[in-house]
């Protein structure tokens, strides 16, 4: 497949980090941190013939086109501070979001139930953003993290996925600051998401038992609109630093991946309507 017009127009753009954070070094490779395209080409099945050439084809690929921040978290580890970092991944009609696509934590991801919730296609596609930028390796999924008993504070927030990054295990909570277009996405909204899944991972960071004590974490966002990606911006430059924390905010926004916000699936290409 040749790259599509979107692709190579968002390619264009220059990398952006809302806190003002250095970008850091390119990826550990040597690939260009601002265009990272899917490599595509027919892949061999067990009855010698091919699948679609939208799947993923070896463990370098990722499923859809990714531009700006990738390869930057391993200095962010160690960091008392928290910092907030963007890029995006564009689909196009003809790509599959289907097992076959995903490497292998992908599809470990694909296949088992989440603890609530419709938020499976986000949680993939995090860990598949995460494994691609910065070679983020699968430990435990939702359900075989461990915690202590909620305290009499209340509540018992669990993180979505832990991972290794850069030989540090890192706690990843993903979520979606999304609404239809015709009802609109207003800082209100983010401000209450980002309070939320912020104050929930300050408690699991608390909870979670030594065996799979994390580093840090990282708040995933995925957004469907450069609006929306705008609000979660402007409110978390505003938040308190308790409530910020150290944790990493990453900011995906995506087109043509409606997919991730929508039930049923539409295809890939097509947005949420």
């Amino acid at each position: 497949m040749r790259f599509s017009a979107l692709a190579l127009f968002l390619g264009s753009f220059g990398l952006f980090v809302a806190c003002g954070t250095d970008p850091g070094p390119a990826p550990a490779d040597g690939r260009d941190a601002s265009v990272l395209p899917r490599t595509d080409g027919a892949v061999s099945t067990d009855d010698g013939g091919s699948n679609d050439a939208a799947l993923a084809k070896d463990a370098g690929d990722i499923l859809g086109t990714l531009s700006g921040m990738c390869g930057v978290l391993a200095p962010e580890l160690t960091k008392p501070t928290p910092s907030l970092f963007d890029n995006t991944v564009a689909f196009v009609a003809g790509e599959s979001y289907v097992r076959d696509a995903l490497s292998e934590g992908g599809k470990v991801l694909y296949d088992t139930p989440n603890a609530g919730g419709s938020s499976t296609e986000s949680e993939v596609m995090s860990y598949e953003v995460l494994r691609y930028c910065d070679g983020a390796k699968l430990l435990k999924t939702e359900t075989q993290i461990q915690y202590a008993a909620p305290g009499d504070s209340g509540g018992n927030p669990i993180t979505d996925i832990l991972l290794e990054i850069d030989g540090k295990k890192i706690g990843v909570s993903v979520t979606r600051a999304y609404k239809p277009a015709n009802l609109g996405y207003t800082d209100a909204d983010a401000q209450t998401l980002l309070m939320k899944k912020l104050g929930d991972i300050n408690l699991s960071s608390k909870r979670v038992l030594p065996a799979d004590k994390w580093s840090k974490q990282i708040l995933h966002v995925f957004t469907a609109t450069q609006a929306q990606t705008d609000s979660v911006h402007r409110v978390w430059a505003a938040l308190d630093a308790a409530t910020k924390a150290d944790t990493i905010v990453v900011v995906t926004r995506t087109t043509g991946g409606g997919f991730i916000y929508c039930n049923p699936d539409p295809p890939l290409g097509a947005e949420c309507n």
